[in-house]
């Protein structure tokens, strides 16, 4: 992603850009002056205006300059930091959670497996397979599903969402689809903590929502959209 995502940032881009071609206007050299008026009509200034406008020029690039080095950057290389650490904690929450889900519906648990099950195509062709007759594992999974393991992916989730709450709290994130929907994820696990095995259907429609990647509106989507809204931090 790029670091000038913000009008913010494109604007001092822009100012930079122009202090720079201003310099070059106004400096005492005229070479790039008697160039620019050679292609475009120029107003004629006198030279003390020239000065006046090379000086204000310079101050511009040199304050852009700190600012970009002393806060743009910075800001930018922590966001980026933050973003790789919760890509990876992602990562490990669906892992983590996968293997439960393995667990229950297998009544075994393989790492590498979980691992390539990460990946929401394989994840569904995987739990839609017939495991018993014409019963697929997903079914069998909540079927299964007893309230030790059910706690335990319970857990996993709040610890996910602390990990978006830190997000959120430490990062300026510069677009508005991505901040509205890690909000949104977060209150919907918030609202899952009390699932009890009385009522699993919310919960397991989450999952499989995650997981498998289901949206009640476009179906089965190509691309991981957590994953894509963390790419837009």
């Amino acid at each position: 992603m790029s670091i000038f995502r913000r009008p913010l940032d494109l604007g001092l881009v822009a100012l930079f850009v122009v202090s720079a071609l201003l310099i070059l206007v106004a400096h005492e050299d005229p070479f790039a002056r008697n160039w620019l008026c050679a292609k475009v009509p120029c107003p004629h200034l006198p030279h003390p205006s020239h000065k006046i406008i090379y000086d204000l020029a310079i101050a511009s690039i040199i304050s852009l300059t700190f600012y970009g080095l002393v806060v743009r950057l910075p800001e930018y290389q922590k966001r980026q930091r933050i973003k790789r650490s919760f890509l990876g904690r992602y990562k490990r929450f669906k892992e983590d959670c996968i293997g439960v889900m393995l667990g229950v519906a297998d009544g075994s648990f393989d790492p590498d497996l979980a691992e390539i099950l990460v990946d929401q195509e394989k994840f569904r062709a995987y739990f839609k397979e017939k495991v018993s007759g014409t019963e697929e594992r997903w079914p069998v999974f909540l079927i299964n599903l007893d309230e030790p393991s059910l706690r335990e992916l319970i857990t996993l989730l709040e610890i996910f969402r602390d990990e978006i709450l830190y997000v959120l709290a430490s990062t300026d994130i510069p677009e508005d689809e991505p901040l509205e929907f890690l909000k949104r994820l977060a209150a919907a696990i918030r609202s899952l903590r009390d699932t009890t095995l009385d009522e699993t259907k919310p919960f397991a429609r989450f999952l499989w929502e995650v997981f498998a990647g289901w949206d009640w509106l476009k179906g089965y989507r190509k691309e991981d959209i957590i994953k894509k809204m963390i790419d837009e931090i």
